[in-house]
């Protein structure tokens, strides 16, 4: 999570607008004449409540303040849309991984089953979108349409591939940008439109959140081979045990004994393959893979941040500078 510091550097100059946002995300779950039922709206309030680092809305909003404008109305409704299609995206992801916890707390699929989770993470969706159309703007529209389909394709590529040693650094660089850093680019680049960027900058920034984005999962990726359960509120070795290969292990098999290692546990039948698990994710961990993949984190940071390089000086820009810094360093 985001420490205080850090997000006194990152989230004060739309510290007000987020609170915003937060609000008409818990909205989504309070009753009115055309609201969810009370069976329905406990559940919503609960997985709209799971605290989250807002990164996402915090990137349109900051953005769009970059040539003095304040942030109305339209470019809350779609940070406010933003957030809550990552949060629809999680409960979808969670229930096909079958995850117990996301964050420390329990899943939506882990507390009331996989079919109500994916209905509810539907109605997430389908309420993210009336705030995008909120805006009026057909670009954003059409953009945040795209996003979707882009979560979905990555998701089902991730289940596709999986179980099998066919995932190639290609493969698995279109299906991160596909899972989040589309999501990040869109919220970059709707608050440029937003702000009223002109169509170079608005380029540059969208840049910017496609390179935070593959930074920011890369890294995700990486702590689940550095990090401790209690850290990242779920469990290490993740994406391996479900046989989902990330870059440390498609790198880690450039080398044939640890190819071996892993191919060994990803093709063995279910009720065998437990003991080959240690074995292959050990490999991968005492392997240069994890360093290599480190320094492809720090490459898709540098280039974010160039990206901001010709923006006049600001609080929001400086803001920027601070999140690709925290995204960068950050241990879980």
């Amino acid at each position: 999570m985001l420490g205080t510091d850090a997000k006194e550097r990152i989230y004060a100059p739309v510290a007000g607008d987020l609170e915003k946002v937060i609000a008409n995300i818990a909205g989504v779950a309070e009753s009115n004449t055309s609201g969810p039922p009370a069976e329905i709206e406990a559940r919503l309030a609960q997985v709209l409540s799971t605290p989250g680092k807002r990164i996402r809305p915090a990137i349109t909003l900051l953005v769009s303040k970059l040539w003095g404008r304040v942030p109305d109305d339209r470019t809350i409704k779609m940070a406010t849309a933003v957030e809550l299609l990552h949060i629809a995206s999680l409960i979808h992801d969670d229930t096909v991984d079958s995850a117990d916890t996301r964050r420390g707390h329990a899943t939506a699929s882990n507390l009331w089953g996989g079919n109500i989770a994916v209905l509810l993470g539907d109605f997430v969706f389908a309420t993210s979108a009336t705030f995008v159309c909120d805006t009026n703007s057909v670009r954003l529209i059409r953009r945040f349409s795209q996003t979707i389909a882009e979560l979905s394709r990555g998701e089902l590529n991730e289940i596709l591939d999986s179980w099998t040693v066919n995932t190639d650094q290609p493969k698995y660089l279109q299906r991160i940008y596909d899972k989040t850093a589309s999501l990040f680019s869109t919220s970059a680049e709707s608050g440029a439109v937003l702000g009223e960027g002109d169509e170079q900058t608005v380029n540059n920034l969208r840049e910017y959140g496609y390179n935070l984005g593959m930074a920011y999962q890369v890294l995700d990726d990486l702590l689940d081979y550095e990090s401790t359960t209690e850290q990242l509120g779920k469990p290490t070795a993740n994406d391996l045990s479900n046989g989902v290969l990330t870059l440390p292990a498609i790198l880690a098999m450039e080398d044939p004994s640890t190819k071996a290692k892993i191919t060994k546990y990803l093709t063995t039948p279910a009720g065998d393959r437990d003991e080959f698990l240690a074995p292959a994710y050990d490999a991968i961990c005492q392997s240069d893979a994890l360093e290599r993949s480190r320094q492809a984190v720090n490459e898709y940071v540098a280039t974010a941040m160039s990206r901001l390089e010709a923006l006049p000086s600001s609080d929001s820009r400086e803001a920027l500078l601070h999140l690709t810094d925290f995204i960068r360093d950050r241990k879980f």
